[in-house]
């Protein structure tokens, strides 16, 4: 089985902004990103992830008073490094709104697609097993969507601006729909171990709804 490559890209992205080495906690929070993509939170034990990361129980204790806490950690590295990618791609105002808003779906397209078994979106992973289970991480896995929205909605408030944005849509309403539309089709991308639910997602919503007719 190869290594997932979420945690290979996040890893890049998040030192790349400022980490400057990887300390045992890092390889805990590492090893149980790859545990949560594959197997949820339920089937992500403890045990397994200190195996991977060559890590003693002990060790773990020192730095996570719980599973929960443990799975917290690792969603706020995964959610940093969405950040970083958001910020990198939404925020290029060299490319016009919508292109910018192509090439972050592209750009994702392309890591899952060189994931072998497919990971999935941690936010969608755990939302769906976890959030209603624990308050912890349902907030924290609220204010990540929130952002997540947030910068859809600039980037559409942008677009309907520039007069790219179909006149009928709500720029924050469309924020919310692309979200969950692409959540939907993760799943499935996830259950089928194919991209292709993420290619009909961008044919369906940037090549049909979003396209400003004359």
């Amino acid at each position: 089985m190869h290594i997932i490559r979420v945690f290979d890209f996040t890893r890049r992205l998040v030192y790349s902004a400022g980490m400057a080495k990887i300390d045992t906690r890092t390889v805990l929070i590492e090893e149980g990103l790859k545990a949560l993509l594959s197997h949820g939170y339920e089937g992500a034990g403890i045990g397994p992830v200190l195996k991977s990361a060559g890590v003693p129980k002990g060790s773990f204790y020192h730095f996570f008073a719980s599973k929960e806490e443990f799975a917290s950690a690792v969603l706020g590295f995964y959610t940093e490094g969405n950040q970083i990618v958001r910020t990198r791609i939404l925020g290029d105002e060299s490319q016009t709104p919508l292109k910018r808003l192509r090439a972050y779906f592209e750009y994702y397209e392309q890591e899952f697609a060189r994931e072998n078994p497919i990971g999935g979106c941690l936010l969608g992973n755990l939302a769906q097993s976890i959030a209603a289970h624990s308050d912890v991480l349902r907030q924290e896995l609220h204010r990540a969507f929130a952002a997540w929205q947030r910068d859809f909605q600039t980037v559409l408030r942008q677009a309907r601006a520039q007069g790219e944005l179909p006149a009928h849509l709500d720029p924050d309403e469309t924020a919310a729909f692309l979200i969950d539309a692409y959540e939907g089709a993760l799943v499935r991308m996830k259950t089928e171990g194919s991209i292709a639910p993420l290619k009909r997602f961008t044919t369906m919503t940037l090549d049909c709804l979003l396209k400003n007719h004359p």
